[in-house]
C-alpha cells in the first residue's frame, strides 16, 4: 500500500513536472517567435520612416526649387503693372513681417506707398480710454459710446484724403495707432494686412470692418484685404462681408503677385485656402493687354 501510494505520488510529480517544462518550452518558442516577429515589424517601419524622410528631403528640396523660381520671376511678373499708383498700407493685424512683404512687392510693381499705418489692438479698456482720449482731443468731444468706431473713421478719412495730419499724430501719441510716411496725399487704392495670432480673436470685427466703412465714404475705389497663410485668426471671411478682393498668401511669392494685380484693378479671393476662389489672376490675359498695347 505504501509502495502504490509512493508510485502513484512520483507518478504526479513527473506529470506535472512534464507539462510545466512543456509550459516552460513552449512559452519560450512563443516569446522567442513573438519577438521575432516584432523585430520583423519594425524593421519594416524603420525602413517605411527611411523612404519617408527620403521623399520629405526630396520636396524640401523641390520647394525650395520652386521659392528661387518664384523670387525670380515675381518682379518680372509685376513689372510696372502699379507704375504712376499711390498705395497706402494699413496694418490691422500682428504680422509685421507681411506688412513689409507687401510693401516690397507694391514698390517692385512701380507703386508708390505713400503711407503705413498700423492699427494696435483696441479691444482692451485701456485702448478704448486710448481712442476716447484722441477722439476727444481731435473733435473735443466727450463720452462717445463708441470711441474706437469714430476714430477709425477719422483715421481713414486721413489716409485716403490726406487731411488733418495733427489727427494721425494724436492717434500715434495715444498709443492707437504706429504711422510711416506723409499724410496729406490722396490715395484711392488701399492694402489692408490682417491676421491675428491668437485664436477666435474678434479684432477684424471691431477695427477692420468700420476701417473699410470709413475708406469707402471717404473715396477709396480699391480695397485689398491680406494676410499670411498661416494665422491664428483668419481675417478673410470679414473681408469677404464687405466683397473686397483678398488675397490669403502674402507671405509666398505667388500670394504677393496676386496683390500686385489685385491692385491693379483684378478682383477675386486670390489664395491656397478653402475661402479662396483661385489660385492667382489670369496672367496670359494680362499680358496679351500688353502686348497690343505695345504693337
Amino acid at each position: 500500500m505504501l509502495i502504490d501510494l509512493r508510485y502513484h505520488l512520483t507518478s504526479l510529480v513527473a506529470v506535472f513536472l512534464a507539462l510545466a517544462l512543456g509550459m516552460l518550452v513552449g512559452s519560450s518558442y512563443i516569446a522567442s517567435s513573438s519577438l521575432s516577429r516584432l523585430e520583423q515589424e519594425f524593421g519594416g517601419i524603420r525602413e517605411e520612416n527611411r523612404q519617408h524622410r527620403k521623399v520629405i528631403e526630396m520636396l524640401r528640396d523641390q520647394l525650395k526649387k520652386h521659392e528661387e523660381f518664384e523670387s525670380c520671376t515675381a518682379p518680372f511678373l509685376v513689372d510696372g503693372l502699379l507704375r504712376f499708383r499711390q498705395v497706402a498700407i494699413v496694418q490691422t493685424g500682428d504680422y509685421g513681417d507681411a506688412t513689409q512683404r507687401a510693401k516690397a512687392i507694391l514698390e517692385k510693381a512701380g507703386a508708390e506707398v505713400v503711407t503705413v499705418t498700423t492699427v494696435f489692438d483696441l479691444s482692451s479698456d485701456s485702448a478704448q480710454r486710448r481712442a476716447a482720449r484722441s477722439l476727444e482731443q481731435i473733435t473735443g468731444i466727450s463720452g462717445e459710446p463708441d470711441p474706437v468706431r469714430e476714430v477709425l473713421r477719422i483715421l481713414a478719412k486721413c489716409i485716403a484724403v490726406g487731411v488733418d495730419s495733427n489727427a494721425v499724430d494724436i492717434l500715434e501719441n495715444n498709443g492707437v495707432i504706429a504711422k510711416a510716411g506723409e499724410y496729406n496725399r490722396r490715395v484711392t487704392l488701399v492694402v489692408l494686412v490682417g491676421g491675428c495670432k491668437s485664436p477666435r480673436s474678434k479684432r477684424s470685427e471691431m477695427i477692420d470692418l468700420p476701417l473699410i466703412d470709413g475708406l469707402v465714404a471717404a473715396g477709396v475705389k480699391t480695397i485689398v484685404g491680406t494676410e499670411p497663410f498661416n494665422v491664428g485668426t483668419s481675417y478673410i471671411s470679414i473681408y469677404h462681408r464687405k466683397a473686397i478682393s483678398t488675397v490669403d498668401n502674402i507671405d509666398q511669392y505667388m500670394g504677393q503677385v496676386c496683390l500686385a494685380y489685385a491692385v491693379a484693378g483684378d478682383s477675386g479671393s486670390f489664395g491656397i485656402k478653402r475661402s479662396a476662389d483661385k489660385v492667382s489672376p489670369d496672367y496670359s490675359e494680362v499680358w496679351k493687354s500688353r502686348y497690343r498695347a505695345y504693337r
